[in-house]
């Protein structure tokens, strides 16, 4: 197939498109001891999808996740754009969108959507770090790869590792200490976690510290529109049900680890911010759950919050 022609197709979907063969990526991870799963189809196209920086505080009544999670959730936008052009194409494809078994920073540099940053994200000349990435796998042969071309890199610039609390960056890049990392993980979360967490989900302060990312973040796409669900009620969270939350909040980001990982990392900045409002539901969700890394935490937590509202 006409590899331009298949740009073109894409890139009305899509901020930037890369298109190579899949056997380039699929040589680079075997080169870099990358465990992929095989892919029979020969073209791999990969995409960025620009999403704007926006900032809400929290409140009293409200907390509020990183702002990758605003709008509708980009997994379902990804997919939904992706299969808008591969409809027509008459192939086998296969698609996915970050929760999936293949390297999608890899396929990004490879086909230069972006030069991979010390703080661990992809950045783009024109949209920073602000890029969801996306891939899919088609059962064609294209004439030639495009692959755009990308002559930057973070040079001596330390911005991120410095800035980042846990110090996840020190030392190329620790997934345990990253605070986006153990606020959705199902686990008993230590002290200094609880401390130097500030979200209710992910993080964004290696984004926000980027030079690269200044005069970034400012494009944004009709489903990325703020839809009033970004912050989150705490009564919602901890008087709603499973079901009847999830239906509040459906078709956002930060839902994909369920609603028990948002109480417990609730209960982690009502205690940081000395909100006592909440103790006596927070007591009666411990009665109702018995998930040990819910109980763990917020039992500890409960505990110093009763007794400094005493106090």
């Amino acid at each position: 197939m006409d590899a331009q022609k298949l740009y073109d197709l894409f890139k009305s979907k899509f901020d930037a498109v890369g298109i190579i063969e899949t056997k380039t990526y699929q040589e680079e991870a075997k080169k870099m001891n990358k465990i992929i799963p095989e892919v029979n189809y020969p073209t791999m196209v990969v995409l960025g999808l620009a999403y704007p920086k926006r900032m809400i505080k929290h409140t009293d009544t409200h907390v509020v996740p990183s702002f990758y999670t605003f709008g509708k959730d980009y997994h379902l936008i990804l997919k939904a754009r992706m299969e808008e052009v591969v409809k027509d194409l008459n192939c086998g494809y296969t698609l996915g969108v970050d929760n999936h078994p293949h390297d999608e920073r890899l396929a990004a540099v490879l086909a230069g959507l972006g030069f991979y940053g010390k703080n661990q994200l992809i950045i783009n000349p024109d949209y920073g770090t602000y890029m969801f990435l996306g891939i899919v796998f088609l059962d064609l042969k294209i004439d030639h790869q495009i692959i755009l071309e990308i002559h930057d890199d973070c040079g001596t610039c330390r911005k991120c590792i410095d800035a980042c609390p846990t110090h996840a960056l020190d030392d190329g890049y620790d997934v345990e200490k990253c605070m986006s990392h153990f606020n959705q993980s199902k686990r008993n979360l230590l002290d200094d976690e609880i401390q130097a967490n500030y979200s209710l989900f992910g993080c964004d302060i290696c984004q926000m510290v980027c030079p690269k990312n200044i005069n970034k973040g400012l494009k944004t796409h009709p489903e990325f529109m703020l839809s009033g669900k970004e912050a989150v009620s705490i009564l919602d969270l901890f008087q709603d049900s499973e079901k009847a939350f999830k239906e509040k909040y459906k078709d956002m980001a930060y839902l994909w680890k369920g609603k028990t990982i948002l109480m417990r990392n609730a209960v982690c900045l009502l205690y940081k911010h000395q909100n006592y409002a909440y103790n006596e539901l927070i007591e009666a969700s411990l009665k109702k759950l018995t998930t040990p890394w819910y109980v763990d935490t917020v039992s500890r937590l409960l505990k110093r919050m009763k007794n400094a509202n005493q106090a």
